[in-house]
Formats: C-alpha cells, structure tokens, sequence
C-alpha cells in the first residue's frame, strides 16, 4: 500500500448539478429515506439543481378473477399521504430551506422503473436514494429499489447508507482499470469531503495458476501497479485530499467489503460494465453483493452514462440529432470549427464496458463515408506523421453533437450497433 499526496487542481470532472441536469432524490418519505435527503442536499449545493420524487406504488389486484377495487377518495387519501409524508420529511431535516426546494413530484407505477425513465428524460447528474435494508423479504417480494435503480439507471446512482449526515471521507473506488471505473472515481471525489482519504482497491484473481500472486516482481503485480498510479494521474485529486493504493487478492466483493469494513469506510465506489451476458453476470455476483451486504454508503456510475460528464459541464445542453441524409456535409462542418482541438475518444460498448482510445490528442478530421457507411475519425498533430491516430467506425445508427449555450460543439456521439462512440473536447 502506498500513500502519495498529490498537489493538484480541483477536479474538471463530476458533479455539475444545475436546473438543466438535476440530481434527483428518490425517496418514500420513511426513516430509511432520511439520509437521501441530507447527501442529495450536499451534493446538489443548491436548492435549484434538486428534484424531490416519491412514487406510490400501484394497489396490487388480488387475481386475474378479483380484482381489487379502490375508491376515488381512497386513492386521493393514498396520494395526499405520501405527498404529506415526504414534505414532513423535507421539513424535519432542512427547515426552513424545504420550500426552497421545490415542490414534492408525486408519480404512480414501480419506484425504480419511473425514478429512471425521470433522470434519463432530464439529463440528471446523479439519482440519490436511500440504501435501504435488503433483507430476505424485500428480495422476495422485489423491494430492493436501490438495487434494482442501480440495474435499470443510465445515471449514477448514490445509494446512501442509513445513518449517513455527512460528506463522505473514507472513499474505497473498486478500481478494475476501464473508463467507467474511472469515472466513478473521478465522481467520488466530487461528492467527498474535505481532507478524504480516497483508496484506490484493485483486486487481483485468486487464481494462483494464472497469477503468481506472492511471487516478486511477477507481471501481474508490476501491471497492476502501474495501472493504479496512472489511474491516480487520471484523477487530479485536490491538495487537500489523501490518495492511497490497494492491491487486494481474492473474491472481487468479499475482499472490497472486508478493506472498506477494516477502513470504516463511509463510500465504495464502483463501475458497471453494461448489459450484456458477462456484465450481467457481473451485476449479480459484484454489485448485487455490495449493495446488499455494504454498511456504508455505495455509488454507481453505469457504462451508459457515457455522455453524463460532458453535458453536466454544459448549461443548457443542446443535443442535436444530424440528419442521416446530411451526415457528410455536417461532419465537414464539425471538421472546420473543431480542427486542432484537443480531446477524448471513448468507445461504450454494452459488452465491456466503456474504454478510452486516446487523451488529448487534437482533431484533425471527421468523415462520413456514404459507400461503406462509416464514419472516421483522426487525430494528431498537423505536420507531425508520428502521431497521428484513426479510428473506423461502421454501422453507423445515429450522429449526435452536443452543443454549449454559446453553440460551441462539446461532444459528438455516434451510435453503432448496441454501442456508442464518444469523442469530447478537452479545449
């Protein structure tokens, strides 16, 4: 374990709340809901950048041969007492900012399922909720929605462990070295408190035969290594903040919730790698386990929130869909006022997750070609033929660009198959 600490700028990268990307608190107006209310307020630091949601679920029918019928004055007593529920709530833990912060969202239908759709709709930062207790009867009767608004969700999600009232300050980031990995990372920090300590935990497979763990100077301690230190370069961690790096061994949830439990950790951190056959595969064995089993607080930030960081920096955020018919034209046109500027490149795809190709490497193109229906993108300094980078892209589906109140391009999105490309500026 090694405890570095870095001078460094604040981060450039995580929570941006604002009107136009909300974060969104999720809660039912119970006990367990209490913390949502007290993290989503610190994250959100303004009363404008919050939505307060509660859903009522839907009276459930008896059988298919009975069903259950409820009055007009029953279900408007069902609805005023959840709204009365959540605004007692408001009010029991921020007085006299609860009418600050706007008025109570009341929605009918399955709470992880409508909570979704609302952050996906308005673009949220971040959906807060309640962790919740998870025992054997919520897995039974589906009642785990911190769970199952972490599966369905293509925003992070803080699930807030009961007892939370403060800003995190011991933060262990499952670091497995993929772009969305380090988003959470990244996001983490924003959400942390002043003089954290943040652990960066890789854990290594048990395997012996593959790895010779305990073995000196074998290739996969070197890489690990090497990955968690340039993981830490990544991040540009405040000054005041403490980074340390974990090499663990093991069950990937077993040894991330012992080292969080012997820190007294208030946060892991994690990414999800999308929704294919492996991914969720990993869902059920890794975060389905911390979730449940975690007594701190967890953040998730899902493979799909691909473009969450770019247009949380751009307020209003304007996405404009190019028309296929035009894709050429408009892509020399992206070409003409982006030329030379420096950028990210990451590649989403549902099967493994999201992967950065290059850092900061300046546009010099991008092309649609008709006949093979392909967009390339290039990269590198003009002049300079060694570094020069290309990346194809075939079946093409969609061209976005994302665009800053100015109308100065942010981003572009192209959509392939299940996947997507991002490119987004740097400068």
């Amino acid at each position: 374990m090694t405890t570095l600490k870095m001078p460094s700028t604040t981060p450039e990268l995580g929570v941006r709340a604002s009107r136009a990307a909300p974060i969104i608190i999720a809660t039912d107006g119970r006990d367990q809901s209490d913390p949502a209310l007290v993290l989503g307020r610190l994250v959100a630091g303004s009363p404008d950048a919050l939505r307060i949601v509660t859903v009522l679920k839907t009276v459930p029918v008896v059988s298919p041969d009975m069903q259950l019928s409820v009055s007009a004055d029953v279900e408007a007593a069902r609805r005023a007492e959840a709204r009365r529920s959540v605004i007692d709530q408001m009010q029991r833990w921020w007085s006299s900012d609860a009418k600050e912060s706007g008025a109570v969202e009341l929605y009918d239908g399955d709470p992880a399922t409508v909570v979704t759709r609302l952050a996906h709709e308005s673009a949220a930062t971040m959906i807060v909720a309640g962790l919740g207790r998870h025992r054997v009867m919520d897995r039974v009767f589906g009642d785990e929605t911190a769970l199952r608004l972490i599966r369905l969700s293509d925003v992070p999600v803080l699930a807030v462990a009961t007892g939370a009232t403060h800003a995190p300050r011991r933060i262990v980031v499952a670091a497995d070295f993929s772009e969305t990995s380090l988003r959470a990372a990244r996001l983490a920090l924003e959400v942390a408190a002043p003089e954290a300590t943040v652990y960066l935990a890789h854990v290594a497979p048990r395997d012996s035969t593959l790895y010779e763990w305990n073995a000196p100077g074998t290739s996969y301690r070197m890489d690990a290594g090497a990955a968690l230190r340039k993981t830490q370069d990544q991040l540009r961690v405040p000054p005041d903040m403490t980074v340390q790096r974990v090499l663990l061994q093991g069950d990937p949830a077993t040894e991330l919730l012992a080292f969080a439990s012997s820190v007294n950790a208030d946060l892991i951190a994690t990414g999800s790698h999308g929704h294919g056959f492996v991914a969720r595969l990993l869902i059920g064995s890794v975060t389905t386990r911390i979730v449940r089993c975690a007594t701190c607080s967890v953040l998730t930030v899902p493979h799909a929130a691909a473009m969450t960081r770019v247009r949380t920096r751009v307020e209003p955020a304007a996405v404009v869909a190019l028309p296929r018919n035009d894709w050429s034209t408009q892509l020399d046109d992206f070409t003409r006022k982006n030329m030379g500027r420096k950028s990210i490149l990451e590649v989403d795809d549902p099967e493994i997750g999201a992967q950065a190709q290059q850092f900061d490497y300046p546009l010099l193109g991008a092309s649609f070609d008709s006949h093979d229906q392909r967009v390339e993108l290039m990269f590198g300094q003009l002049g300079d033929t060694r570094r020069h980078l290309s990346r194809g892209i075939g079946g093409v589906t969609g061209i976005d660009v994302l665009r800053d109140a100015a109308g100065r391009d942010v981003a572009l999105r192209v959509v392939h198959g299940a996947g997507q490309t991002l490119l987004h500026f740097t400068s």
